[in-house]
């Protein structure tokens, strides 16, 4: 994929493209230092906004002012800020600190949704949903699209496309409070997935826009996504594909390349010498698709969970905690060097650690230091970009716990591609069991005695896969599972200290 930056000099005819366009996928474009030549049309348009310029940020302010006050010259009589009804529920018990959804009684936030609908700032926009593009004697043509041009059936050329807004991306300022500062993305999902989903026909048409806040996702109407507050909601990158970016099969491009892991360095002070503990891949090692690669990672916690008691004495969460991977550890599956590490990643951190949780991570003080560390300190990045390789070299990761292993560390990985022995070794609708009590149980293992080790772990995890296809070759998985959780009763899961 291909990107390149651009400035577009078209403020007073199409406002909406200032100050610059990112144009990705199949976007070419001629530079010289006096003019620039479009040579064909993206598949993507991604606009940055650029609004942490004072300036930037008052011509958007101005492009509002100027659609309200059209709308509000065209109704003088229209108000803008009706009194809403009085309502005549009962007051809510909990008042404002309902958190109970669709609850019947009044609350005092009852009717801002109200209010903020009829805001003309908040009904109106000036942000096309749709534009035309083209190119015509290697210059750039904008054109409007009507909702007459929406309903015709045109047949366009290779110079011509029609871009729909797609996906914004939101900077939200809580002015009350400082530290309550975070992107969000408004997604319109494709009709495609709609009907994947057996959502009713007139309800899918388009597909639908969606608001992404961390893990907390709603739907939410198309004006959404092109209104703004330019104060608390300010737009940061908006996107735009052209019609027909979803049919057919796209060439995936694979960024990362086995450099990745000739590009590594510790960043550690003393050099991490002391403390290497793997074995990297020589040139002839080619991990390809299909090879097994034991994985673990542990983590650091870097702010508590806040929780309050509600007045029906449940807890609330009111800050979930922040947790932040410590340490990567990747070992061979297969091969002369079985069970030998190739990845032990320290990541080092900026933030402060509030509990290194070193009876369960095994991580110290200290470890994720560059001035004191004796480990092979690296960045997140560098890690990151070491899995991903892996991952899109379609190997297979074993381990236990790798679905939240993978969420912390905001990693997809295709389901076909994570073998997890918590899901192996474990019944239906009973607990699951510790890597600890498996080892144990099936290996005559005794592991975690004092704290974790990734490498034992990761190395423990592939022993039990293996031990998991003996089983399934014999035709005794079922067996031995009962066996298992029977004897997991009898000892209450924990491991004898014998």
């Amino acid at each position: 994929m291909s990107m390149c930056v651009y400035r577009v000099d078209l403020i007073d005819k199409y406002p909406f493209f200032w100050p610059v366009l990112v144009i990705t996928a199949s976007a070419s474009l001629t530079i010289d230092f006096d003019h620039m030549v479009f040579q064909s049309l993206p598949q993507i348009l991604a606009v940055n906004t650029g609004l942490h310029n004072a300036q930037h940020k008052q011509f958007w302010q101005s492009q509002m002012d100027k659609v309200v006050a059209k709308v509000t010259t065209l109704d003088v009589n229209r108000e803008t800020t009706p009194t809403p009804a009085v309502s005549t529920l009962k007051l809510c018990r909990y008042g404002d600190l309902c958190s109970r959804p669709g609850c019947r009684f009044r609350h005092s936030f009852d009717n801002a949704s109200q209010l903020v609908s009829n805001n003309p700032y908040c009904s109106n926009n000036w942000l096309p949903h749709m534009f035309e593009l083209s190119l015509k004697d290697d210059k750039l043509d904008i054109k409007k699209v009507t909702t007459e041009d929406k309903q015709a059936k045109e047949n366009f050329d290779s110079n011509t496309r029609r871009y729909s807004l797609s996906a914004v991306v939101c900077y939200i300022n809580d002015q009350t409070s400082p530290d309550k500062r975070n992107l969000v993305s408004i997604i319109k999902v494709p009709e495609m997935y709609m009907k994947e989903k057996v959502v009713p026909p007139a309800d899918a048409s388009g597909g639908r826009w969606y608001l992404f806040n961390d893990f907390c996702i709603r739907e939410v109407p198309a004006q959404e996504a092109v209104w703004f507050s330019l104060d608390w909601k300010v737009p940061c990158v908006l996107y735009y594909s052209a019609e027909g970016v979803m049919d057919g099969d796209a060439d995936v491009h694979r960024p990362m390349s086995r450099d990745v892991f000739n590009e590594d360095a510790c960043i550690a002070r003393s050099g991490g010498t002391s403390g290497i503990t793997f074995t990297p891949l020589n040139d002839n090692e080619v991990l390809k698709c299909g090879d097994l690669v034991a994985m673990d990672a542990e983590f650091v916690t870097l702010n508590q969970e806040e929780a309050e008691v509600r007045s029906d004495g449940k807890f609330s969460t009111v800050k979930p905690s922040q947790m932040s991977v410590a340490r990567i550890t990747c070992i061979r599956g297969t091969g002369q060097m079985e069970g030998t590490p190739f990845i032990d990643d320290y990541i080092s951190t900026q933030e402060q650690v509030v509990d290194y949780l070193t009876k369960f991570s095994g991580i110290k003080p200290g470890d994720l230091d560059a001035n004191f560390s004796s480990k092979h300190l690296t960045t997140l990045k560098s890690t990151y970009t070491k899995l991903r390789y892996l991952q899109d070299s379609g190997v297979i990761f074993v381990g236990h716990g790798l679905k939240n292993d993978f969420r912390v560390i905001n990693l997809v990985v295709p389901p076909e591609q994570i073998v997890d022995t918590v899901q192996l070794f474990h019944l239906p609708h009973h607990r699951m069991v510790s890597l600890r009590f498996l080892a144990w149980h099936f290996l005559g293992l005794k592991i975690q005695s004092e704290t974790h080790d990734s490498i034992e772990d990761a190395r423990t995890a592939l022993q039990l896969y293996k031990k998991y296809k003996e089983l399934e070759k014999e035709n005794k998985v079922g067996e031995a599972l009962a066996d298992l959780y029977e004897t997991g009763k009898m000892l209450n899961w924990k491991v004898p200290e014998d």
